[in-house]
């Protein structure tokens, strides 16, 4: 499945942004946009932070969801820098959602994460390169952090290939798990709001 695209031609998308946010604020109603990098090196690591494969301490039950959290990033980080190295990383993109259904079923499955957050309507400027992916694949990762290596790696190449969770089957905690498809599109380039105003 092709998932990767390149274009300039002007495509709409929306996004769930967070007006309480200063360089949010900033980016919408001053600059009228948001932009992330095109162009990136190749060869560089997007990893902020690299896990310690010796740490044998305990971890606090108020950092377990943060490194939790984490960890899915890093691991599709990883296999993104062995296997999908044309794909946009996760740790440099704009994330949006290609339709505003995709992105009320968004909102449906991450209210926490959506909460005060509004939604707007973007359009692409100049050149851009994006790949879709299914981000029920991150909320199945984030459930636990006792995956073994080959099963990261299998959501992990699932992920970059663009399938859906509802087309593989599933066990977290030993119950069967399945959750709808939520399309997440990861955005390298420059978007301008429609509207914007913030209130």
């Amino acid at each position: 499945m092709n998932n990767l695209i390149q274009d300039n031609k002007q495509k709409d998308f929306w996004v769930w942004i967070d007006p309480s946010n200063g360089f949010v604020r900033h980016s919408v109603e001053v600059l009228g946009r948001f932009s992330s990098n095109l162009d990136f090196e190749e060869n560089e690591s997007n990893l902020m932070f690299i896990p310690n494969p010796k740490f044998k301490g305990s971890v606090s039950p108020f950092q377990h969801s943060m490194t939790n959290y984490y960890l899915a990033d890093y691991h599709l980080e990883i296999n993104r820098e062995h296997y999908f190295k044309d794909h946009p990383s996760r740790l440099n993109s704009i994330f949006l959602l290609p339709s505003e259904e995709e992105a009320q079923k968004y909102k449906r499955h991450h209210m926490d994460h959506v909460a005060n957050r509004i939604l707007k309507k973007v359009k692409t400027i100049g050149n851009y390169q994006y790949s879709c992916h299914d981000s029920s694949w991150i909320d199945f990762m984030r459930l636990s952090d006792s995956l073994d290596d080959e099963t990261i790696e299998n959501i992990t190449n699932s992920y970059w290939n663009g399938v859906n969770v509802s087309d593989c089957e599933l066990k977290a905690k030993g119950n069967s798990w399945n959750q709808e498809p939520i399309i997440e599109v990861l955005y390298l380039g420059q978007v301008e709001f429609y509207d914007k105003k913030l209130s």
